[in-house]
């Protein structure tokens, strides 16, 4: 059969089941073909979709259909983005992350003090931070929580019998080696945070710097000083045993004390230059000790700073997050004593706090260290000042030798002014000269005579 009587026939097949099958309108539902759709059929279908899109003249459509395709095509980039603003959690070396985590238990309505194995110290080396009433929980979000709890401590004079007190003990020093376990243990399996903490040294205050420390000794002694008439009676201020405040005031530079200016300009000048010249420096002494502020001077080297929300009279430290309120120390208004009848500028902190904790600050964590050879805080910086203070007068020290120096030419020029002492002195200078060449010139040895002629 030909190709053209084949094709006839499919066109009167055609025709017949046009006929023949019921007429639909353009709206209904198109049936699904029952042949398969290449992949060269959806490619231009594709194509036709999108001429219809950048042919559309509708512009209000387009950020709807922009947005939308944001949306689907790029969700990945956004939670990256969203992820990458967000601040690492476990950054165990990271020294002022640690104090954020332990200043969460600064609150005493949530904390309470435990025991040093398991104290805010340790939960926060851990990672963990007070999120509740004795309850702590995983910075890293791991899911870990833990409710710290300890029965009270009783004694012999609560009215207890010994037996009870002793069970109470054993109790409590069971419950902290269980606390000191979940440490790490009450993390989640995957929590870095379970098998790493911070080290020993996390605590440490940036005093190595001797010009650092006396930098922020004078911050804090120069902000306690502006509460004025808030600041406590000096008389009864406590300083730690080896802590000479009048030492540490000689010596510390002159401009750290305003009113010496002050107190100097108001005195008579004395008449006599030699005395005043030779009592300089006791003048300077004893105006620095009438000016300096004890008090404040006191609190600057133990750490504590006015606060920064500006609270008059409420003095706080940094590292271990104890405030206090100095008004506690001052007589009421109404003429009662004061609540309390002496400040200890040391034991204010917490215990564990490296302005008077040797191993907080200075140690290493080692079991072999010595306690002895460590030292504090409030140590560093007073070695500091006198550091600065042995400088300073090796400074002038050599100023001196210098101007004492350069002052000796004056007799040399006096010399040379006398023409006499001129010419003695230039007939001293070639007689060593003559002295110094008959010592270095050898004698020549002496040359044999010639022999007689032998005879003929």
């Amino acid at each position: 059969m030909s190709y053209a009587v084949e094709s006839k026939k499919r066109k009167f097949h055609r025709v017949l089941e046009s006929l023949s099958k019921p007429h639909t309108p353009d709206n209904a539902p198109k049936q699904t073909s029952a042949t398969p759709v290449t992949t060269q059929d959806r490619l231009s279908a594709n194509l036709s979709i999108k001429k219809v899109r950048l042919g559309n003249t509708d512009h209000s459509v387009l950020p709807a259909v922009q947005n939308s395709i944001n949306k689907i095509s790029r969700p990945a980039h956004r939670i990256a983005s969203a992820n990458s603003n967000k601040r690492p959690t476990f950054v165990p070396w990271d020294r002022e992350r640690f104090l954020e985590r332990l200043e969460t238990f600064r609150r005493v309505d949530r904390w309470t003090s435990k025991p040093a194995p398991i104290n805010e110290v340790q939960w926060a080396k851990h990672g963990w931070v007070c999120t509740d009433a004795m309850r702590v929980t995983c910075v890293s979000e791991c899911g870990g929580a833990v409710v710290v709890k300890l029965p009270e401590e009783i004694d012999e004079l609560d009215g207890f019998d010994i037996e009870k007190v002793e069970e109470r003990s054993q109790v409590r020093a069971r419950l902290v080696d269980e606390y000191a376990k979940m440490l790490g243990g009450s993390h989640g399996e995957g929590c870095p945070w379970r098998n790493k903490s911070c080290d020993a040294t996390i605590q440490h205050l940036p005093l190595t710097n001797y010009e650092n420390a006396l930098s922020g000794l004078h911050t804090r002694y120069t902000n306690i000083s502006k509460m004025g008439d808030k600041l406590p009676a000096n008389d009864i201020i406590e300083t730690p045993e080896g802590l000479d405040i009048n030492s540490i005031i000689n010596e510390l530079p002159q401009e750290w004390f305003k009113a010496d200016d002050v107190s100097s300009s108001n005195e008579e000048p004395v008449a006599n230059g030699d005395i005043q010249g030779s009592s300089h420096s006791t003048h300077s002494t004893q105006s620095k000790l009438q000016s300096a502020n004890r008090t404040a001077l006191a609190l600057a080297l133990l750490g504590w700073d006015a606060t920064s929300d500006g609270a008059a009279g409420l003095v706080g430290c940094s590292a271990c997050f104890r405030r206090l309120g100095l008004w506690m120390y001052k007589p009421k208004d109404n003429g009662d004593v004061t609540v309390y009848t002496s400040l200890n500028v040391a034991d204010e902190h917490m215990d564990y706090c490296p302005w008077i904790d040797k191993s907080a600050q200075s140690g290493t964590g080692r079991a072999n260290e010595k306690i002895s050879e460590l030292r504090a805080g409030w140590q560093l910086v007073a070695e500091a000042v006198k550091v600065k203070h042995r400088r300073t007068l090796r400074t002038m020290a050599s100023v001196d030798t210098l101007n004492a120096e350069t002052a000796t030419p004056s007799a040399a020029t006096e010399e040379e002014d006398n023409p006499e002492a001129k010419k003695k002195a230039e007939r001293e200078w070639w007689a060593k000269i003559r002295r110094v060449r008959q010592v270095l010139t050898t004698k020549s040895p002496k040359r044999k005579s010639a022999l007689p002629n032998a005879p003929q």
